[in-house]
């Protein structure tokens, strides 16, 4: 079976978060401060990528015990060296404002 997969990030809106969420920020001028907003911080399109993304969160991509991520437990180095680098900020800004992260595959 292929596999795809994300890791979505779901927290309260702030204005300088703007940057790292999934949208231009002129849609999220009338957002208010607080609201729950969901991004798509990190996309695999193929099922060698989905399972390298899991590694990256040391989880098995279909032991769904371990979906919501803990963000305390990425291999952020390993995340830098990877297809993925150019979201490891929007990652680390979520983490510090505390977002929940999930691993949502879809076989």
């Amino acid at each position: 079976m292929g596999l795809d997969a994300e890791v979505l990030a779901i927290g309260a809106f702030r204005r300088d978060l703007v940057e790292f969420l999934e949208y231009p920020a002129d849609f999220y001028k009338n957002t208010r401060d607080g609201a729950t907003v969901i991004v798509t911080v990190f996309q695999a399109v193929t099922s060698d990528l989905s399972y390298e993304l899991a590694s990256y969160f040391g989880i098995d991509p279909w032991d769904f015990n371990s979906h919501v991520l803990d963000p305390e437990k990425v291999d952020v180095d390993r995340l830098r060296g990877s297809e993925f680098s150019d979201r490891v900020e929007a990652f680390l800004a979520l983490k510090a404002s505390r977002f929940t992260f999930y691993y949502l595959p879809n076989g």
